[in-house]
């Protein structure tokens, strides 16, 4: 599938637009590995309910920390540039590295613009996610370093986006198709009343019988006898480890590990 530049550069601008949106200034810029990586979500989103096809049609990458795509770098500046977006560059903390820049825009009447543009999946699971790591660097890697595409593929390796299809298509799916009490028969409309009934009456039961739990002390002392018990609870461990550095090697095939592939990676 070839790359659509025109969706790159109108998920770039609509990510910026929103991020534009926020109350506090500096929530409202971006730089370019934030951009790139609300464009793979993006078409994370779109992939999960169009069967694994890609909205910008960019083949994405296992790259170093996250998915990327040189195409995405490729556009954020005549994106960007496209719309006027207020462009600040910043001398990096470090000395082989190139300079920070970061993108900011507010506009309302372009940010309503770019989202009647977008499918509805996109623009809504964006904006949750723009909102909740906005320019957090460390946040917004781990997040996207867990999705089940970079779980399943190895360094330099290619993204496949259909294994976010299943489950999720499945739960979209039952969505659509809600359970209606005018549907059910009268003796199961009343078999389920009498249910609710009983599971009401068994709810302030455990309610009324819990036994409440005592307040703990509010100020506790910390004295004499406080720091040895604390000691000798540390002695219980054993001797303490020496301090220093160690080096670890790993084989290749760690990245094709079940272990990676788990709901419950960290």
């Amino acid at each position: 599938m070839p790359i659509n530049t025109s969706n790159v550069d109108l998920v770039i601008q609509y990510t910026l637009l929103v991020a534009g949106d926020e109350d506090d200034y500096f929530d409202r810029q971006l730089g370019p590995i934030h951009l790139i990586k609300y464009v793979y979500l993006a078409d994370l989103s779109f992939a999960r309910l169009n069967y694994g096809q890609s909205f910008t049609g960019i083949n994405w990458q296992f790259y170093k920390f996250g998915p990327w795509s040189q195409a995405a770098h490729d556009r954020i500046e005549p994106a960007l540039n496209a719309i006027h977006a207020n462009r600040k560059q910043f001398a990096s903390d470090y000395d082989d590295k190139e300079d920070w820049v970061r993108w900011d825009l507010h506009d309302d009447r372009l940010l309503e613009e770019k989202r009647r543009a977008l499918p509805s999946v996109i623009r809504m699971d964006l904006k949750r996610d723009i909102h909740k790591f906005g320019k957090d660097t460390p946040s917004l890697l781990d997040y996207v370093y867990k999705t089940k595409p970079m779980l399943s593929a190895a360094p330099n390796e290619h993204l496949d986006l259909s294994l976010v299809v299943d489950n999720t298509q499945k739960d979209h799916e039952c969505t659509t198709q809600p359970l209606r009490m005018e549907n059910l028969s009268n003796k199961k409309k009343k078999d389920f009343k009498q249910k609710m009934a009983d599971l009401r009456k068994q709810h302030q039961h455990r309610k009324s019988t819990t036994p409440k739990l005592i307040n703990p002390v509010r100020n506790p002392r910390y004295n004499k006898v406080y720091e040895e018990g604390v000691a000798w609870l540390d002695s219980l461990s054993g001797d303490q480890f020496s301090s220093g550095e160690i080096s670890a090697e790993f084989s290749n095939e760690v990245w094709k590990s079940s272990t990676r592939k788990g709901k419950d990676v960290s």
